[in-house]
């Protein structure tokens, strides 16, 4: 499929931005075509720029292919290094990756000798944003040279996407990291200052030191709403229970077991952030044994065992009396449709004075817990009612914080 073919078939988030992939001459340059690949479906025009090295390593017509553009090798008298940092056909950002230590070393010390150190020389003066991936053996990277290199850019502003140590070499991050990083770098900081607390994930309740008793939830809507609220420029906790996804970058996760290690957290970390809202996405066991039996139980002398359950405390509950300011946006799982929304919401604000919350029907199999799909019916203290329509769950998680501050505007307005 061409660029055109795939652009924005897996997320807008870079729609209407122009980047420039910087490739150069790291063995790590075959993940480039992928890593452009990733950009164009999330949006992005990708202008391939390429070392003479790197074109030797990695053929500048495969480049062509993964971009629907064609790589700037060498500067000629069309000056493409101005074009690209000072002209309407300017690039929003400039992503080298993979970038080797000569690289990094030129750049921090002014050198501008190939396409790449050109174009990073003239992005920095125009205060267009560079992030750099390196790749490498450890050793180099470890030279003092080099660490004082990194010290050199990041002090110009540079953002530097820290290598992955593996088989005593510093190897490129994954193309998803590194689209991450891409995306919080472009995305305005309207939350810069702001704190936040997410719960996300199942609960366990163990009826011995080997079984429990948990609940279907993956915890992926409460790790999109966290992502997103970090891309914003947000300071996010993240309090989730078991979980096989995976934790955002520079989110401070607190990982939890049972649902009163839970609200043990979430209260501990609500006065110790004091956060201007809490996202209360954990799908918490509503029971629990009221024993726990050591060890393991013995199936072969007990045909049958009754173990008794007793309610687990309601978190949303005891943070509103522990955080009476805090705003609460809560979760809902129901089983079948919701006839009346404005009742459920105003049974959770009579409870805990929520501000908003947001419904889900578990009973469907095609979105709900597992899914990487949802659709939920959100309702706001003005009692405006949103129904989202079956949606990726990050579209889920964009449309709830939105909706979110926007409700926050009009209260505090």
């Amino acid at each position: 499929m061409s660029s055109i073919d795939i652009r924005g078939s897996w997320g807008d988030e870079l729609k209407g931005r122009r980047i420039a992939l910087c490739v150069t001459s790291s063995v790590s340059c075959y993940r480039a075509p992928d890593i452009a690949r990733l950009l164009i479906r999330h949006g992005a025009d990708v202008i391939p720029v390429m070392t003479r090295n790197a074109a030797r390593l990695i053929s500048p017509e495969i480049m062509r292919w993964a971009t629907g553009n064609d790589p700037i090798v060498e500067i000629t008298g069309r000056i493409e290094h101005v074009a690209l940092t000072e002209s309407e056909g300017k690039v929003d950002l400039v992503l080298i990756a993979p970038a080797t230590t000569n690289t990094v070393a030129k750049i921090a010390s002014g050198v501008a000798d190939n396409s790449v150190t050109l174009l990073a020389s003239c992005a920095l003066g125009a205060g267009i944003p560079i992030i750099i991936v390196p790749a490498a053996h450890d050793t180099m990277l470890f030279n003092p040279l080099f660490t004082r290199s990194v010290r050199i850019l990041r002090d110009a502003g540079i953002k530097i996407v820290e290598p992955v140590m593996e088989e005593r070499k510093a190897k490129l991050r994954p193309p998803e990291e590194i689209l991450e990083v891409v995306i919080e770098t472009l995305m305005p900081k309207p939350l810069q200052g702001r704190r936040f607390i997410v719960t996300a994930g199942p609960t366990r309740e163990s009826i011995d030191d080997v079984r429990f008793i948990t609940n279907a939830s993956s915890g992926k809507m409460g790790i999109e709403i966290a992502r997103h609220l970090k891309r914003l420029g947000a300071e996010v906790t993240l309090i989730h229970g078991p979980t096989g996804e995976k934790i955002p970058r520079g989110v401070n996760a607190i990982s939890i077991t049972s649902a009163d290690e839970m609200v043990s957290k979430l209260l501990e970390e609500a006065q110790r952030t004091r956060p201007d809202a809490v996202f209360a996405a954990a799908a918490i066991t509503d029971y629990k044994p009221s024993e726990r039996t050591p060890g393991k139980i013995d199936s072969r002398s007990q045909e049958s065992i009754t173990i008794r359950l007793v309610r687990t405390g309601k978190a949303i509950q005891m943070l509103r009396k522990a955080s009476p300011d805090v705003d609460i946006v809560a979760f809902r799982a129901v089983y079948g449709p919701v006839e009346d929304p404005v009742a459920e919401f105003r049974m959770l604000q009579s409870e805990a004075g929520v501000m908003m919350i947001v419904i889900n029907d578990v009973s469907r199999r095609e979105v709900g817990f597992g899914s990487d799909l949802n659709e939920v019916t959100i309702v706001t203290q003005s009692l405006k009612i949103l129904k989202t329509g079956m949606r990726p769950k990050k579209e889920i998680a964009r449309i709830v914080v939105d909706t979110y501050l926007e409700e926050k505007a009009r209260v505090s307005a």
